[in-house]
């Protein structure tokens, strides 16, 4: 059984010592991402991952604090791992639109189309981290006021790439500006925050339809396109240069599917 007992050479070294507890949190993080994976955000509580890893329950703790820690820094690590992916689907997909020599306007709404295919595919090729999202969607009070605020940064990060679409095709002129808005206090808020944050909610919504246990005539997928076709039409996009963009976008590459975690 793991404790934090360290050894005469890892006092001496304290980079070795900190990056063995650096691989040891990353093993346990690990370990209850398996957890949720299979028993749901429920079946993951500090004494399911003390047996899982075999580690005495006090040292556990001198990782995590709490389970609702616990589940912060899962959730946090798992929004780092999405928030790379979508950057690095943009910055392929610019080299390819290059490539093909489409810009502008045109550009600007195959990126966003894009990107709509990507968050609605990314129970295919990133399963473990979309699906803990999703779970967490739906689970209440699975963290504390402050864990869950220490989660803010890391979802900011990841809503951050489809903002960026946005207000570049405003600046295309591939959409139309959105008015000024307010949020609950009454402080201005940028209408390309307002947009990503109605977009993002509404392609969950539409992949959360498939665990219905009546079911219905259609995917999650499909739906999800519809909308994100019909926001962006509202938003301003020119119907015929949409239907352009998503003949574009569907040559753009996505990330391999990967297996589902068992």
């Amino acid at each position: 059984m793991h404790s934090e007992n360290v050894t005469r050479s890892e006092r001496s070294s304290p980079d070795r010592r900190t990056r063995k507890r650096a691989a040891r949190r990353d093993a346990l993080l690990a370990l209850a991402a398996d957890l949720v994976a299979e028993h749901g955000p429920d079946g993951l509580t500090m004494a399911a991952l003390a047996e899982a890893a075999d580690y005495a329950p006090a040292s556990l703790y001198t990782y995590f604090p709490s389970r609702s820690a616990l589940i912060a820094s899962l959730q946090t690590e798992a929004l780092g791992v999405l928030a790379d992916v979508a950057t690095d689907a943009i910055a392929r997909w610019d080299d390819e639109l290059v490539a093909a020599g489409v810009d502008g306007a045109d550009a600007a709404l195959a990126r966003l189309v894009a990107f709509s295919r990507l968050f609605l595919t990314a129970a295919d090729h990133h399963p473990r981290e979309f699906r803990l999202q999703q779970q967490l969607l739906v689970t209440p009070n699975v963290e504390d006021t402050a864990d869950a605020a220490s989660v803010v940064p890391a979802a900011m990060a990841v809503l951050d790439a489809p903002r960026r679409l946005l207000a570049d095709a405003v600046a295309a002129g591939a959409l139309s500006a959105h008015d000024p808005v307010a949020d609950p206090i009454d402080r201005p808020l940028d209408g390309d925050v307002v947009r990503t944050l109605a977009w993002v909610v509404a392609l969950n919504g539409a992949l959360l339809v498939d665990g219905l246990a009546t079911g219905l005539p259609t995917t999650g997928t499909a739906l999800g396109a519809e909308i994100t076709a019909a926001l962006l039409t509202g938003w301003g996009a020119d119907p015929h240069s949409l239907a352009a963009a998503r003949t574009v976008a569907d040559g753009l590459a996505l990330p391999a599917p990967q297996e589902p975690a068992r």
